[in-house]
């Protein structure tokens, strides 16, 4: 595992499944309906509850509670409980939305992915969680270059650390063994 500290914040690369992780709260890379159909997104759904149609409905509750609307633009976040989740001392599911890439890499789509990042942040900093585990938001069916996705966590971890009060260690959970070593590299 790879430790970055900022301050009092540790950022923590990790190998492993993210909805098993011990953090208090995990994110998921959502897309902005929430409807929770691929990748992280679906097994986070499942690893919830069991069936993803169920957690998608109790998703969209909960975004038009706390959003008031059907979607969410990047930087917003939607808190859902952790169901079955709890058992791995989870508390809290973050959906947050990424940029789609499709390969392609600009400062505009940087800038949604720390959006996207940050909104997550300061929502585990506002409930009062101590430590939050990320999976590579957009780097997946999203197609954003890896790299440049790892290299954001960093920059945005490190800006989110000057405001950081409750939070004390951010992890970035990479399921893929060829992965973590490509995040290993890079730092």
């Amino acid at each position: 595992m790879v430790e970055l500290s900022f301050g009092s914040l540790t950022f923590k690369v990790a190998q492993g499944d993210i909805t098993k992780f011990p953090a208090e709260a995990i994110v998921n890379a959502a897309n902005k309906y929430l409807e929770h159909g691929g990748g992280v997104a679906y097994a986070i759904a499942k690893a919830a509850i069991g069936n993803a149609r169920d957690y998608i409905k109790i998703s969209k509750e909960a975004m038009r509670e706390q959003i008031g609307r059907d979607w969410i633009e990047h930087g917003e976040v939607v808190v859902t409980p952790a169901l079955k989740m709890e058992q791995h001392g989870i508390k809290y599911v973050v959906h947050t939305v990424g940029p789609y890439c499709g390969g392609t890499w600009d400062d505009d789509k940087k800038e949604k992915l720390k959006k996207a990042i940050l909104g997550a942040l300061r929502k585990a900093e506002e409930i009062g969680v101590k430590s939050i585990a990320f999976p590579a938001i957009s780097a997946g069916i999203y197609g954003c270059p890896f790299e440049e996705v790892v290299k954001t966590f960093v920059e945005t971890v490190k800006e989110f650390s000057r405001e950081a009060r409750n939070v004390k260690e951010v992890y970035l959970v990479l399921y893929s063994k060829e992965n973590y070593e490509r995040a290993l590299r890079l730092l």
